[in-house]
C-alpha cells in the first residue's frame, strides 16, 4: 500500500481523479442503452420475479462495468503512472470475474464449479504478490496493529477474492439492491481509505463509484437492466481487489457485513453457495402476492435468507423491501469508518467517543424508521462491540506472551495469532447459534 501522504496529493491529483470519475460515469452510462439493445436482441433476458406481470429484462448488464473500470483504469495510468502494477491487477482481477459470471450467465455453472473459478481468479493477485509486481501488505486490525503472515497472508488470497466475489453474488435478486448496497459500501470505503492513507483504497473506491453510480440508474426500481453474474462477481472481485492492494481488509469486512450476513444464514440452510435465483420450489425463501406484494415464506425447509427475515415481520413491495438493505448498509458503513479509526496505533479515544456518539445517534434515529431489522442491527452490533473486546484481550493477555513461532518447512506460522484464531472459534459458535435462533423465532412469530 503506497501512503496518500507520500505521495503530495495536491490539487492536481484531486483534479485528475475527479476527470477520471467524470469519464468513467459518462462511459458507463452510454454504453449501458447499447447493452440493453444487444441483450434483448441475443434473447439474454430474465424474468422480474417480484412483480406480477413477469417482466422480461435483459441480462448481463454487468458487461458495462467491467467495460467501464477497463476504459477509466487506462485514464488513471495515464494521470497516476506510480500505480500502474496495482490499476493493471485491479482490472484483471476484475475483469477475469467478470468473465467467469457470464460464462455462468450463459451455460449455468454449478455452485462449486463458480467457487473453483473464482478462487482462480484470486491466483491473479497472488502471483503478482509473489513476483514483486504488487505488494500485498499484512493486514492490520483494531488494537492489534499489523499481523505478522507476511508469507502466509498472500497464500489466502485466492480464497479472499472467490469469498468476496460469491458473498456479494449471493444476496442479488432485488432491483437496485446489489448495486445500491455496493455504492453505499463503497462511499463510507472512500472515505475509510482517506482515513487511512490508502493511495490504492481512495483511487479503486473512487472509479468504482464512477461506475456503478450510472448502472444503478438502470438497475433501480423498475430495473431495465439486471447485472447478472457478470455484474456480481465483479462487484465482490472489486471490493476483494480493495481489501487487498488497498489494505482495508477490516474495513471491506464491516462494509459488507449486510452481505456476510446474508451468506451465513443461506450457507447454513441450503449447504453451499447459491445466489438467490437459484433458490427455487419449496426453497425459496419469499412468495409473490397480488399487486406486487411479496411476503417470507413460512417452510420449515425454505432457504434463510436476510429478505426472508425482513419479510417476517409482513409483506411489502420490493422498493420497501430494498430501502430496508440501504439502511443497514449505511449502517454497516459506520462500523467500517469505525474500525479505520481504531486500526491506528495511538488512539484519540475523545475522537472516537464523539464519532461513535453521532454515528450511534444516526442509527438510533434509522432504526427507529425502520423498525424491521433492529434485530438484524442489534446483532451486527454485539458483533461488532465483542469483537472489539476480543481483540483488546488477545492484545493484552495473549500477545505479550513469548511463544516460539511454528515452523512448517520453511512456513512461519506465529504461534500468538493461531492460538487468537483458535480461542475465538466457540464464541464464533455461540454468536452463529443466536442468530440462527432469531431468525427462527421471527418465522414463529410470522406463523402465528
Amino acid at each position: 500500500m503506497i501512503r496518500l501522504s507520500s505521495m503530495n496529493w495536491g490539487v492536481l491529483e484531486t483534479i485528475y481523479l475527479v476527470i477520471s470519475f467524470i469519464v468513467g460515469f459518462i462511459i458507463t452510462l452510454v454504453i449501458i442503452p447499447y447493452i440493453i439493445r444487444i441483450m434483448k436482441r441475443k434473447g439474454y433476458t430474465g424474468i422480474d420475479i417480484h412483480k406480477t406481470l413477469k417482466t422480461e429484462i435483459p441480462e448481463s448488464g454487468g458487461i458495462s462495468i467491467i467495460i467501464g473500470i477497463s476504459f477509466t483504469a487506462i485514464l488513471l495510468t495515464i494521470f497516476f503512472p506510480d500505480f500502474f502494477n496495482e490499476i493493471l491487477i485491479f482490472v484483471l482481477t476484475v475483469v477475469i470475474s467478470g468473465l467467469i459470471g457470464y460464462l455462468d450467465d450463459r451455460i449455468k455453472l454449478r455452485s462449486r464449479y463458480k467457487l473453483l473459478l473464482t478462487i482462480f481468479t484470486g491466483l491473479v493477485i497472488f502471483l503478482a504478490n509473489s513476483v514483486g509486481f504488487i505488494q500485498i501488505e499484512s493486514p492490520t486490525i483494531p488494537f492489534l496493529g499489523k499481523l505478522r503472515l507476511n508469507l502466509i497472508y498472500p497464500i489466502l488470497a485466492p480464497l479472499i477474492v472467490a469469498v468476496f466475489a460469491n458473498t456479494v453474488n449471493m444476496l442479488e435478486g432485488y432491483n437496485g439492491e446489489g448495486s445500491g448496497t455496493s455504492i453505499i459500501a463503497l462511499f463510507s470505503l472512500m472515505i475509510c481509505a482517506i482515513i487511512w492513507d490508502s493511495a490504492e483504497g481512495l483511487l479503486f473506491t473512487v472509479i468504482s463509484l464512477a461506475i456503478l453510480i450510472p448502472f444503478f440508474l438502470y438497475n433501480k426500481f423498475p430495473a431495465k437492466i439486471f447485472p447478472g453474474d457478470v455484474g456480481t462477481l465483479s462487484i465482490g472481485a472489486i471490493f476483494a481487489s480493495i481489501a487487498l492492494i488497498g489494505s482495508l481488509e477490516a474495513a471491506v469486512f464491516c462494509a459488507l457485513l449486510i452481505h456476510i450476513f446474508n451468506s451465513f444464514y443461506v450457507i447454513y440452510s441450503v449447504k453451499g453457495f447459491f445466489e438467490s435465483s437459484e433458490i427455487l420450489d419449496n426453497r425459496r425463501d419469499i412468495l409473490l402476492l397480488e399487486n406486487d406484494f411479496i411476503k417470507a415464506s413460512d417452510l420449515k425447509g425454505a432457504a434463510l435468507t436476510l429478505p426472508r427475515l425482513i419479510l417476517a415481520k409482513g409483506p411489502m413491495k420490493e422498493p420497501d423491501l430494498v430501502k430496508n438493505f440501504y439502511i443497514i448498509s449505511i449502517i454497516c458503513g459506520f462500523f467500517a469508518i469505525l474500525t479505520t479509526l481504531l486500526m491506528y496505533s495511538t488512539i484519540d479515544f475523545i475522537a472516537i467517543t464523539i464519532i461513535s456518539g453521532v454515528f450511534g445517534l444516526i442509527t438510533v434515529f434509522l432504526l427507529y424508521r425502520y423498525p424491521r431489522i433492529r434485530g438484524t442491527v442489534v446483532l451486527m452490533v454485539i458483533l461488532i462491540v465483542i469483537g472489539y473486546l476480543y481483540l483488546v484481550a488477545i492484545d493484552l493477555f495473549i500477545v505479550p506472551i513469548d511463544f516460539i513461532d511454528i515452523d512448517i518447512f520453511g512456513l512461519i506460522i506465529p504461534t500468538n495469532i493461531l492460538i487468537s484464531l483458535i480461542i475465538v472459534i466457540p464464541g464464533l459458535l455461540l454468536w452463529y447459534y443466536i442468530t440462527i435462533k432469531y431468525f427462527w423465532s421471527e418465522i414463529n412469530k410470522m406463523k402465528k
